[in-house]
């Protein structure tokens, strides 16, 4: 046992969350390897994290770009990716993401966010033609 887990005791290793049916093939033993190496507290970190930076680029879709909060909300959705840890929070999609588009599960999280780099080498038409980040992330795995 590590002397830092000896004095503030082990780390809870984070949760164990289903993946949905549809994702099942996107998913590589280096993502539950991955998964498997973090703790709770990161999880919640990038959760939170995520989070910021999706309020922030909602009010500034709503403030500087005039945009309701139902068309930011969409814009978010396109913009940024969305994870899920239990299956009800796949399905609760209030803007009719689905298929491609839904939430993707969080044990993906490291190889979606490398994915983000080969989306900046896209065309401005491929990535304006896509229905959602999260379906050019699919893309990108789906290739891999």
């Amino acid at each position: 046992m590590k002397i830092f887990d000896k004095i503030f005791g082990a780390k809870e290793p984070a949760p164990n969350f289903p993946i949905h049916p549809d994702d099942l093939g996107l998913v590589k033993n280096s993502d539950l390897k991955w998964w498997d190496s973090l703790s709770l507290n990161n999880v919640i970190s990038y959760e939170k994290q995520d989070n910021i930076f999706r309020v922030v680029a909602l009010r500034n879709f709503v403030e500087n770009e005039g945009l309701s909060v139902e068309q930011a909300s969409k814009k978010v959705r396109k913009s940024f990716i969305f994870y899920y840890g239990i299956l009800q929070e796949r399905e609760n999609e209030p803007f009719g993401f689905t298929g491609d588009d839904a939430k993707l599960p969080y044990v993906l999280k490291d190889r979606a966010n490398r994915a983000i780099s080969k989306i900046k080498r896209m065309s401005k038409q491929e990535i304006d033609s896509a229905t959602s980040i999260n379906a050019l992330i699919r893309k990108i795995l789906r290739s891999e």
